[in-house]
This record gives structure tokens, sequence and C-alpha cells, in this order.
């Protein structure tokens, strides 16, 4: 029998904020898929390893280039894919960690279009968004009433009224909401954890992790 993929949100940070269902699903599988960076870095697997048991389990890392080139990440995925298919046809079921929700940007998604190709199921697992943990973390609400909330990673659909949730290494985006009513948290729900609550408290050298929520108010056509 083949195993089966399962992609695991981890949330923000805060290993708090994993859910039950993930907790769970990882201490089931013997085999854990780790994204890492060129930096070696694995967050998603850090806050995992603090709330779940990873010893005895089979841990593999997925080299996930943080580039644009369609060619590079492409081999990459196909590589990753590669890679979880010989222990899913092995018959063992392997966790894929994600940080945040693994729907929202996620490396997953990709590997998951061609793990299904190959023929393996798969199931997702969802989790707390970067975005919730640090609206959350500065005390303010996403939206009210009727406002919209637009999720992107650049400012090429800023516009009007509306919430921005801005990620991808944000801050040089804040040039475009000057006069906006401006907040961030870098590394929500990690110890070094740092909320702003204006544009200009943010500092230019802020980190890959830091996500800003945008508020645009206009009244009738005119900004208030």
């Amino acid at each position: 029998m083949k195993g089966k993929l399962y992609g695991v949100s981890t949330g923000p940070g805060d290993p708090e904020l994993m859910t039950i269902k993930a907790v769970t699903i990882i201490d089931a599988c013997p085999v854990i898929a780790v994204p890492r960076t060129a930096g070696k870095k694995h967050l998603a697997l850090e806050i995992a390893s603090q709330v779940c048991e990873l010893s005895g389990k089979e841990i593999i890392f997925l080299d996930s280039p943080m580039s644009r080139d369609p060619d590079v990440c492409e081999k990459a995925h196909e590589n990753a894919a590669g890679l979880i298919a010989k222990f899913l046809e092995s018959g063992k079921d392997a966790a894929m960690l994600n940080i945040g929700d693994i729907s929202v940007y996620s490396t997953f998604s990709y590997i998951a279009e061609r793990i299904a190709a190959l023929g393996y199921e798969y199931e997702v697992c969802p989790g707390v968004t970067s975005f919730c943990a640090a609206a959350a973390s500065l005390k303010i609400p996403l939206v009210q009433g009727n406002e919209p909330l637009v999720l992107i990673p650049s400012e090429d659909c800023i516009d009007a009224n509306k919430t921005f949730v801005l990620m991808k290494r944000a801050r040089s985006l804040v040039k475009t909401l000057e006069g906006d009513e401006i907040y961030a948290a870098e590394s929500c729900g990690l110890e070094n954890e740092k909320l702003y609550r204006s544009a200009d408290e943010l500092p230019l050298e802020s980190g890959y992790f830091t996500t800003i929520i945008a508020k645009k108010k206009y009244n009738g056509g005119k900004k208030i």
C-alpha cells in the first residue's frame, strides 16, 4: 500500500498556535519533509519540534531556492516531489511542514500537484496565518463591517478603501502607502518578535518574515 503525503501548517512561530490536528498528523507520520532555504534555515521544523515527538522519524530536507526564475523553481519542485515519492512508494506516510497556513504562498502547493500527478494521495491541514497572528499581537482588527481584505505580495493592486496584508519582503512596499494607517509584525510569535504601529517605526532592514497591515480609508472618494 502506498503512503500518503500530508501538507501540515505549523503556524507563524508560536508552537502553541499549532492545531491539534497538525500535531496528530506529525506524530503519526514516520517521515517529515522540511523545506530549507539556501541559508539552511528550517523554521517550520523548529516550531514543530517544540510540541511534537520527532525522535526516530526520518527527516528529509527539501531545498527551496528563494528565486523568481521559473526554471530554478520548477527543478526544485520536481526534485522535492521525487524525493518524497520514494518514501510514499515504500508505504510510508510523510508530513511536509510549512510555516503559517499551507494555502498561502506555500511551497507545498507546487509539490502536491506533482505528487498527485505521480499517482499518490495527499491531504492538507490548515493553520494560523502570519497576518491573523500579527493582528492579534498588535491588538487590531484586520477588517470590520463590510471592509474588504486584500492579501498581496506586491503593490500592484493597492488603490482604495481596503485593508492590505503585505507579505514577501514587504518593507519595500511601504513607500506606496505613505499617509495610511500602517502596522507591522516581524517574526510574529517567535522570541525575537517586534511590533510596529507606524511606517516611521518600521526599520529599512526588516526581515523576510515581516507582515505589514495597511489600512486605506476613504469616504466618498476622498481619503479620511
